[in-house]
């Protein structure tokens, strides 16, 4: 299970708003129970993975004032601002209508006015607050940049596993060839013990033919030859193995080396 020592950490913002988007778009949760959560996380919770399907847990506390300022940043107004926004616009065009009834008509109560001119300046200072709490463009290219890196870990790591992946398959191809080599060179010594046993046979017979001899002896030394030359053919086919073995993986390693020097 991994470990945070707080929320306000560039770590702890990521998974913050990652629980955020988990409760609003993957839980369909309201949002009163979103922001009453994520305070709730921010200021007095550690164990995480009771509301999210994050493995996380935090070591220190915020407490009321740290947390409720790090919810006000991170949940607040990257996510509502637009919303809260909108609230304080259409109280003011309410705020409007009244005021123009007060003042051409009579139908509109001077209590029902200055209510609205409370509650618009109720909203506008909420806005105040949102906005007093916006976070830093630091924290943001911070947190983008340890999730670029992050995404660029991820990238190798999934590439290192594509060329152990190959790696293995020359490597099981290599070694049924070599098997393969390996049958031939035996079934070719047994033909060369049978053929020296046919010439020694004919060597001891009492009227050897000259010719009959001396086609044996071609076929023998041919037959060792034929031993020789499978034997360098299994010694080249081991290191050609090594080598295209060797190539493949500082190909791929330069490769990527390239990609993240650009």
């Amino acid at each position: 299970m991994e470990q945070i020592q707080t929320l306000s950490t560039l770590r702890g913002r990521a998974v913050l708003r990652d629980i955020v988007r988990e409760l609003r778009y993957e839980k369909q949760v309201s949002s009163l129970t979103t922001l009453l959560t994520c305070w709730r996380l921010c200021t007095f919770e550690r164990e995480i993975y009771r509301y999210s399907r994050r493995q996380v847990t935090i070591i220190h506390k915020l407490g009321l004032f740290r947390g409720t300022s790090l919810w006000l940043q991170e949940v607040v107004n990257r996510f509502y601002f637009s919303t809260i926004n909108s609230l304080v616009y259409l109280g003011a065009a309410i705020l409007l209508v009244l005021v123009s009834g007060y003042r051409f008509t009579d139908r509109v109560d001077t209590r029902l006015v200055i209510v609205g001119v409370g509650i618009e300046a109720l909203m506008l200072l909420i806005l105040f607050v949102v906005m007093f709490f916006s976070p830093s463009d630091d924290i943001e290219e911070e947190t983008g940049r340890e999730t670029e890196d992050s995404g660029e870990l991820r990238e190798l790591i999934t590439e290192i596993g594509d060329i152990a992946t190959d790696y293995a398959s020359a490597g099981a191809r290599l070694e049924t060839i070599t098997a393969s080599l390996s049958d031939i060179t035996a079934r070719q010594d047994e033909l060369l013990g049978a053929v020296n046993d046919a010439v020694r046979a004919v060597s001891f017979a009492s009227s050897p033919q000259p010719e009959f001899i001396e086609t044996m002896r071609q076929t023998n030394h041919t037959l060792q030859t034929f031993h020789l030359n499978v034997q360098a053919l299994v010694e080249a086919t081991n290191q050609l193995r090594r080598e295209e073995i060797q190539r493949a993986v500082r190909a791929e390693v330069e490769r990527i080396l390239e990609q993240r020097m650009r």
